[in-house]
């Protein structure tokens, strides 16, 4: 009996690779890719944009990055997770999809002022704002 339960705790250690490999489980999980925005970008971090405010010149085309993917916690076994984001726009012009990982680029030709937000996260405050100079 001794011999049996001795054989059972091998073979269930055997089992705990601990590797952390597996396949990925929705749009939110990333597979260990940040895209770092490209200079004068704007990163979409988690429950956040950065730079919030930008002020550019007309015909500039920006680059929304997303950022937002986590490392997770190798102790408890959850792997890597992203949380999905939008840009979206409040004049209701094109816009992102919800997306966890990528980029996201448009092209302001008009002056003026272009407030956008996420649609998940924009009543808590993930908010940006355009300001588009001739």
């Amino acid at each position: 009996m001794k011999g049996v339960l001795v054989m059972l705790a091998v073979a269930s250690l055997c089992g705990c690779g601990g590797g952390g490999g597996g396949s990925a489980a929705g749009p939110s999980t990333n597979n260990g890719v940040n895209t770092p925005p490209p200079a004068g970008g704007i990163s979409v971090n988690n429950d956040a944009f950065s730079p919030a405010t930008k002020s550019i010149t007309a015909g500039t085309s920006l680059q929304w990055a997303w950022n937002s993917c986590t490392s997770g916690d190798p102790y408890s076994g959850t792997g890597q997770t992203c949380v999905e984001h939008s840009v979206t726009f409040d004049d209701g012009s094109a816009s992102s999809a919800l997306q966890s990982q990528g980029t996201f680029s448009k092209t302001f030709n008009t002056p003026g002022t272009y407030t956008y937000h996420c649609q998940v996260h924009g009543t808590m405050g993930m908010t940006g704002t355009i300001t588009v100079t001739q």
